[in-house]
């Protein structure tokens, strides 16, 4: 089920969840455990197309994906990459469609700009429809190409991209 949250802009709050680990802590539960539950009630998992800029979030990544796979079925766009905010794919996800598989033509094809939540987040990347993933941090160098899926994307970018380039 869609969130009925869309478009370019991204509000986020966390209060339910620090709620929901306060009550878990006070009732016993160890850390870990809290921890988790906190993970689980804010993670969104998000659809973005490269091409027009819009988005819209899900409760779990298979509904994500599945949106991704709707888009490809009726308008051509594909799943190019997904990142995702912890090592392992976990946490929150931004699925990035394109329009078309990405070309081996040893250039970057379709770039994004992360907004102000997703920048300095990314963890862990999957490429997708020939896709290969360049992770940028603010200082203009690169990472990568990430051409496979990569559960964890190294100390050297962990939390330091500010822009995807997808190849």
């Amino acid at each position: 089920m869609a969130r009925a949250k869309t478009g370019t802009g991204r509000l986020r709050t966390r209060t339910a969840a620090v709620a929901l680990a306060s009550c878990a802590m006070a009732a016993g539960l160890t850390a870990t455990t809290a921890q988790a539950a906190q993970e689980s009630e804010t993670d969104e998992h998000c659809v973005l197309d490269v091409s027009t800029r819009d988005h819209t979030c899900y409760e779990t990544l298979a509904e994500a994906r599945q949106q991704g796979r709707r888009i490809a079925d009726t308008t051509g766009e594909l799943i190019g990459a997904t990142v995702f905010e912890d090592v392992e794919y976990g946490g929150s996800s931004l699925t990035i469609t394109v329009p078309e598989p990405c070309p081996k033509n040893d250039e970057v094809d379709f770039w994004l700009d992360l907004d102000d939540y997703w920048q300095n987040r990314i963890s862990s990347v999957q490429a997708w429809s020939t896709c290969w993933v360049w992770l940028y941090p603010d200082s203009g160098d690169r990472a990568g190409p990430y051409k496979e899926n990569h559960p964890d994307v190294g100390g050297y970018i962990n939390d330091r991209t500010v822009t995807v380039g997808l190849s």
